[in-house]
């Protein structure tokens, strides 16, 4: 018989014993080889967080524990990562927060406890909604493989609990602070002297605030506060407060001794209490008293002061009273700020960028240190409903001087409660010279300065920039009671596993623990899916077989 008929034939005699089916068992499942089983092999046994719910770029504590399942002990340290990841595993979209070194030295057998304080990334990783989105907290153990080991594939992706915790996307609850009662005495005083303020400040938001500053100053009665014409005197340190909370203060100020030549030959003044004057509660710029007199302002009357003289003579005592000068008799300084350059041309929300300028005193005075702020505005570059950005300090400038001064910044990566924005648009960064008015200068029209505009985009793959909660807002009931429902269904889920596994120890106490193995991700497939697949495997048969089963269904 020919060559090829005998190969037919055995063929035929192949299929009509049906087809051969060969079973590959999964790597994962085998059994460790002899020669490999003396290896370590580490896993990430345990992941807690300290929150369950956070914002972009807050920091959080993680504490986790690492276990040696293998038979040998470790020779040399080996690195947990930590990762922000958009699943419960790593992707290409994963961002690492945070790392931890481990000793060398773990046993077989033997877990090591870690925790540290990780970063939440700026901007939002995509896939990730920044209101109510879930991002996972998630470790890889011996990333770099510095640890030789029987089995790597468990050195990540295990899932909750082991190395994997889920943290929630919320905007914070937001602070209130308002000025309840401002008082101040003497209502008449003269520049120079010394005023008592009084004041009671309640936080009517449903967050907490950190300790923030009240700014104290002067505006002439009739102009509108802000500008040049509203002058810094002090402030006042607020202690942090809690929702709903009330605080009372009392602080002495000194009037500047002369007049601030922006306000010159005015004597009747508002004075204003400014909460949150360092920006933490809520970066829309610029904040102002909005509460009215008896709140957070009060009416004075600022006048020059006089001096009075006696003198003696043979003739008598006389006495001779002299005004005191109303504006500064020496040289001033003039603070200016200089081009605003901002090295990139495309920005998006929650992104840092360095920003640097020229601080110049083009005055004949000096100045002690100062503030100099930056602000995000709008094409336009009005500081009105402007972002808060940042302050720098310059410890001061003698006449004639400059200074370099760059400063890295980073846009928020929510837009203040309010303001929507679904496009990319056009920004600038704009620098403002001692922005509270504490210094008297001869010109106050040239402390700020614009960069070019810049273009500002939405973050990651979000349609809208994700906005704050509105200060003073309740959550509903309905909100209120599903948090709660939530928060009692997890508690109850880690006490079934804890009784749980009491009852597994009490009942084998001397059982090996189980190993922890990467599982296989569920099988989504559709039945479209698995149709295609048996007929892409119908089709590896050959030819004849095929056109056999065809005819028979």
């Amino acid at each position: 018989m020919p060559s090829h008929d005998r190969r037919a034939a055995g063929r035929r005699r192949a299929w009509g014993r049906g087809p051969i089916i060969l079973k590959l068992e999964s790597l994962e499942r085998r059994e460790l080889l002899t020669a490999t089983s003396t290896l370590p092999d580490l896993v990430n046994s345990s992941l807690l967080i300290s929150t369950n719910t956070a914002d972009w770029n807050d920091t959080i504590e993680v504490s986790g524990k690492v276990k040696n399942q293998g038979g040998s002990t470790t020779t040399a340290p080996f690195e947990v990562e930590i990762y922000a990841s958009p699943v419960r595993g790593i992707d290409k979209y994963s961002d690492p927060i945070g790392e931890v070194e481990i000793p060398a030295g773990l046993a077989g057998g033997q877990s090591i406890p870690y925790q540290t304080s990780v970063q939440l990334p700026e901007s939002p990783v995509p896939y990730v909604s920044s209101t109510g989105g879930t991002l996972y907290i998630t470790a890889s153990v011996n990333p770099t493989k510095t640890v030789i080991e029987s089995n790597y594939r468990n050195n990540s992706d295990l899932g909750p609990p082991y190395d994997t915790a889920p943290l929630t996307i919320e905007a914070p609850k937001p602070a209130d602070l308002v000025g309840t009662t401002l008082a101040v005495t003497p209502t008449d005083p003269t520049w120079g002297s010394t005023i008592t303020v009084t004041a009671q400040i309640t936080n009517q938001g449903s967050g907490s605030s950190p300790q923030t500053r009240a700014l104290i100053t002067l505006t002439p009665q009739g102009i509108n506060y802000g500008g040049w014409t509203t002058v810094g005197i002090g402030s006042i340190i607020v202690p942090p407060l809690g929702p709903y909370q009330t605080t009372n203060l009392v602080q002495t100020f000194t009037l500047p001794a002369v007049e601030p030549l922006t306000i010159g030959s005015y004597t009747n003044f508002t004075l204003a209490m400014t909460q949150d004057a360092d920006y933490l509660t809520n970066d829309l710029y610029p904040n102002s008293p909005t509460q009215g007199v008896g709140d957070d302002q009060a009416l004075l009357t600022v006048t020059p002061g006089s001096t009075t003289t006696t003198t003696t003579t043979s003739t008598g005592t006389t006495s001779t009273t002299t005004t005191n000068a109303t504006t500064a008799t020496g040289p001033l300084p003039d603070l200016a700020a200089d081009s605003v350059l901002v090295p990139k041309s495309t920005l998006s929300w929650g992104s840092s960028v360095q920003v640097s300028t020229e601080i110049q005193n083009l005055g004949l005075g000096s100045v002690g240190p100062f503030t100099v702020r930056f602000i995000l505005t709008g094409a336009s570059g009005s500081t009105t409903d402007s972002v808060f950005l940042g302050d720098a300090t310059v410890n001061g400038l003698a006449a004639g001087a400059n200074q370099d001064l760059t400063d890295t910044l980073t846009i928020p990566s929510r837009a203040p409660s309010g303001l929507t924005l679904n496009t990319a648009g056009y920004a600038r960064i704009a620098v403002i010279v001692d922005p509270e008015n504490f210094i008297n200068e001869t010109l106050k029209s040239n402390n700020e300065s614009l960069s070019a505009p810049f273009v500002l985009r939405l973050p990651g793959n979000a349609t809208t920039v994700p906005t704050s909660q509105t200060a003073g807002a309740l959550p509903s009931v309905s909100t209120v009671a599903a948090e709660a429902q939530q928060a009692a269904k997890v508690a109850a889920a880690a006490n079934r596993a804890a009784r749980r596994a009491a009852r597994i120890a009490a009942k084998h106490p001397n059982a090996a623990p189980k190993k922890l193995k990467r599982h296989a991700p569920p099988n989504d497939n559709t039945l479209v899916d698995k149709s295609v697949s048996v007929a892409k495997e119908l089709g590896k048969l050959p030819s004849q077989v095929y056109d056999a089963l065809k005819k028979a269904f």
